[in-house]
């Protein structure tokens, strides 16, 4: 299978509703997943390379701001259902520009229909939320950017 083909699948895909598809053969393995809430995250995985096909504009822009010294990432402690709210009528844990300290709840991850909170593991500001609510998040992916405080 090459690059081709599998750009062929992906743009098939996109016209539909399908978000997960993987195809195993001689050559290799594709698998395609895409978000529900934001078809802009939609990654095209092949082996024995992975392909990138679309990135988020938002993840585009993370690694040059995490270079920065001072700024921290946390990160998803497990797969499931991102929520910036205890409930859809409460107001947000953190908004931008907020100040957080160690260990205050950031967000829930619900998966298997219990709500786990994800508590900063830094003192400082918000600058970044790179999550949307509702959305579906991967263990080990960036939700946040915290400018820790000195």
């Amino acid at each position: 299978m090459d690059i081709k083909d599998i750009k062929a699948i992906y743009k098939f895909l996109r016209e539909t509703d399908i978000t997960e598809f993987e195809l195993e053969g001689a050559d290799g393995k594709v698998r395609i997943k895409r978000g529900s809430v934001a078809p802009a995250r939609e990654i095209v995985e092949a082996l024995p390379q992975t392909i990138a096909v679309q990135k988020d504009e938002k993840k585009e822009a993370a690694p040059e701001k995490a270079k920065s010294e001072n700024i921290r990432i946390v990160t998803s402690p497990m797969v499931g259902t991102f929520y910036r709210s205890p409930s859809p009528e409460a107001q947000a844990f953190v908004e931008l520009g907020s100040i957080v300290k160690s260990s205050q709840t950031m967000c829930i991850i619900e998966a298997m229909k219990l709500m786990n909170e994800v508590e900063s593991e830094f003192n400082g500001k918000v600058v970044s939320i790179l999550v949307e609510n509702g959305q579906p998040v991967e263990y080990g992916e960036p939700l946040f950017h915290i400018e820790v405080s000195k």
